[in-house]
């Protein structure tokens, strides 16, 4: 079973996927082409902005109980005219994107004409969940915005902690078992049952 749309030919001579990301935001989803300048409309007519100063991390699939994470980060040299980027994410806080679905995509190009007038759908490839946003200045000029996320089953390797108790039980499935007020909490045993 493949990925990509039919009609989509991986083997052709001019053949090409484009990385794209769109991050959920309290004021909507914002979209952005990976590693490339420029903008790019999708056959949906959604803009997709694009830069050289975005950049992702390593992306992995969640296996084997892993919940990888990762970050994009956004490199820039502030321009003095303009307004201080770093504050005004800043003024935003964490709370605007943590939890929310950050999405990477695939956008398949068959030919040169692709890039102006796209005919297959971008490709849902990754879906991560946003964690936190951090802030690095280095030196006067030099400025970094990222924002970190994890795979969207981090802590499904840990154990609950749940025992079989009606409380434990209404906590996991949302409705009480009264049938569990009978189950034992403990191993004691006042005497031995065998040998």
């Amino acid at each position: 079973m493949s990925i990509f749309p039919a009609g989509f030919n991986p083997r052709a001579d001019a053949v090409g996927l484009m990385d794209m990301v769109s991050i959920d935001t309290a004021d909507g989803v914002f979209r952005f082409l990976l590693g490339a300048d420029g903008r790019f409309v999708d056959v949906a007519a959604r803009e997709w902005i694009g830069s050289q100063l975005i950049d992702s991390s390593e992306l992995r699939l969640s296996i084997q109980g892993e919940a990888p994470a990762g970050s994009l980060s956004l490199t820039f040299i502030p321009d003095p005219d303009d307004g201080d980027l770093v504050a005004q994410v800043r003024a935003l806080g964490t709370d605007y994107v943590r939890g929310r679905e950050i999405v990477f995509w695939l956008q398949p190009i068959g030919s040169m004409a692709e890039f102006h007038a796209p005919v297959h759908p971008p490709v849902r490839w990754l879906t991560r969940r946003g964690g936190h946003i951090e802030f690095d200045l280095s030196g006067g000029l030099e400025r970094r915005i990222t924002l970190t996320f994890e795979g969207p089953f981090t802590g499904r390797n840990t154990a609950p902690g749940l025992q079989y108790t009606v409380a434990d039980h209404a906590r996991l499935i949302g409705a009480p078992n009264s049938s569990l007020r009978f189950m034992p909490t403990d191993t004691f045993q006042e005497e031995k049952l065998f040998g």
